[in-house]
C-alpha cells in the first residue's frame, strides 16, 4: 500500500494556494456576503435632479437588495427645502444615467404624504431580473417630489457602496 500525502502526489502548490488563502483571506466566510448589495448613504438633493432645481432640500437613502429573495429593503430620511412644501410622491425612476429623467420603474407607497422633515422604512417586492439588472448596474435612482417642486425635489442614484 503505497503512503499517499499532499507532499507526494504533487498537490503540495495547490495546500500552499490554498493555505496562503486562508491566511489572507481569514477562515471564516458569510455566506451571505455575496447575496447582499448595499446601497449606503445615497446623497439626496435638488442639485441631483435633471434639470437641477434649487432646494435647500436634502436627504439620504440607505438599503440593502437581497439578491436570493430579490427584495430592496431601504430607509430614506429627508427633509425638504421649503418650510411650507411637503412631500408629494416618492418612486424609483429608471433606467437613468446621472444626466437622464425616465419614468417610474417601482412606486413607493404607504410613505408619509404631506410631511416636510421625515424618515420612511420599506421594501420593494421582488424586482424580476430587468430590474434587478438595472438596479445592481446603477440604472435606478429615488426621486422625492414635493408640493413645491412636483416634478421631483430630492434625488439620488443608486449606485453601490
Amino acid at each position: 500500500m503505497k503512503n499517499r500525502n499532499l507532499f507526494s502526489s504533487g498537490k503540495l502548490g495547490l495546500f500552499a494556494c490554498l493555505t496562503a488563502l486562508l491566511l489572507v483571506t481569514g477562515c471564516e466566510k458569510d455566506e451571505t456576503d455575496n447575496n447582499l448589495v448595499a446601497f449606503n448613504n445615497i446623497a439626496l438633493s435638488g442639485a441631483n435632479e435633471v434639470p437641477a432645481v434649487s432646494s435647500s432640500g436634502s436627504g439620504t437613502f440607505n438599503g440593502t437588495y437581497n439578491r436570493t429573495t430579490k427584495v430592496l429593503t431601504y430607509t430614506v430620511m429627508w427633509s425638504l427645502g421649503t418650510p411650507s412644501a411637503t412631500t408629494a410622491g416618492m418612486h424609483f425612476h429608471g433606467p437613468a444615467e446621472l444626466t437622464e429623467s425616465k419614468g417610474v420603474r417601482v412606486p413607493i407607497t404607504g410613505f408619509p404624504t404631506g410631511s416636510t422633515n421625515q424618515t420612511f422604512t420599506s421594501s420593494t417586492a421582488p424586482l424580476d431580473a430587468t430590474q434587478e439588472e438595472e438596479l445592481l448596474n446603477g440604472k435606478w435612482y429615488i426621486n422625492i417630489h414635493s408640493t413645491t417642486v412636483p416634478g421631483g425635489e430630492l434625488r439620488g442614484q443608486l449606485i453601490r457602496r
